[in-house]
């Protein structure tokens, strides 16, 4: 487990969070503005989580191409090999020298 310290990144940014989060408590809804103003928030909120959740399936599915393309690269490599131990192994066959 990695020990952190307070001037790491890591624990820079859940400072700024956890202030942000304090700062959550004191507010309260009094009228219909305040409840538009929390409802179109909510609203941001979940048109960000939509859009982190669009990109990383992109992502996802990149990687998912990727690994299909490597794998099949790696196939066409694994039949090429196969096929050049098969021409050795008939040039030993057919000059009698055989394998040691």
């Amino acid at each position: 487990m990695k020990n952190y310290k307070a001037t790491d990144p890591e624990m820079i940014q859940a400072q700024e969070d956890l202030a942000k989060l304090s700062n959550l408590s004191d507010r309260i809804i009094s009228n219909d503005k305040y409840l538009l103003d929390e409802l179109m928030t909510i609203q941001g909120k979940l048109c960000e989580i939509s859009a982190i959740k669009a990109n990383f399936m992109q992502r996802y599915e990149d990687i998912l191409d990727e690994q299909a393309r490597i794998e099949t690269q790696l196939c066409v490599f694994q039949h090429e090999m196969l096929h050049s131990f098969e021409l050795v192994f008939r040039y030993y066959k057919t000059k009698k020298k055989g394998f040691k």
